[in-house]
């Protein structure tokens, strides 16, 4: 298996994504990988699934997990198709949710951190700013929620408050008797 195949098959790439290129810089401690859409892929918006024309591209980078001790950076230009129903349209990775920085295997992996650790602790270990780890647990909070497909039938309710920050900074996470959370809100007073 060649470097490209191994890398292709870390990222879990299926057609029309293919790894393009790699770079190992030894001064900054980094792998990238360079992956792009294979020549004369057709493309489809992504919201109706008709065939479009690529519009331009936009140039991404993401945190991936990392290759033994080098720090792993997933960089693409981004096809943006232009849909004569809905617009110019940016096409999904496979491998990171909408907005974020970071691959969704290497938010699964600050996640699990998270159960044992503390956001600060985390955040030190994985050289992350305090803002990037919430941003992580925030995205992961919405999937979650987006899960639920009907308002459940709940007879049992927990009610947390949660300090975080400091200077007596409060959530509170309403979930089931399953630890599934139901609500979440910014303060102690919300209703």
């Amino acid at each position: 298996m060649d470097e490209k195949s191994l890398y292709a098959h870390i990222l879990n790439l299926t057609a029309p994504w293919q790894v393009k290129s790699l770079t190992l810089d030894e001064n900054a401690g980094s792998v990238t990988v360079t992956v792009g859409i294979a020549e004369n892929t057709q493309l489809t918006c992504p919201t109706c699934r008709k065939s479009c024309s690529v519009h331009d591209h936009r140039h991404r980078k993401w945190r991936h997990l990392d290759t033994c001790q080098f720090m792993t950076l997933v960089e693409a230009d981004v096809p943006r198709v232009m849909c004569p129903e809905h617009g110019c349209q940016t096409l999904p990775v496979p491998w990171a949710g909408s907005g974020s920085r970071y691959t969704l295997l290497f938010e699964s992996f600050v996640l699990s951190w998270l159960k044992i650790s503390t956001v600060d602790a985390v955040r030190k270990q994985l050289k992350l700013s305090w803002n990037a780890v919430d941003g992580i647990m925030t995205r992961a909070v919405k999937r979650g929620l987006s899960r639920i497909k009907k308002p459940l039938s709940v007879r049992h309710m927990n009610v947390d408050e949660v300090a975080f920050k400091k200077g007596h900074r409060y959530i509170t996470v309403v979930s089931d008797r399953d630890g599934r959370a139901l609500a979440l809100t910014d303060d102690r007073g919300t209703e």
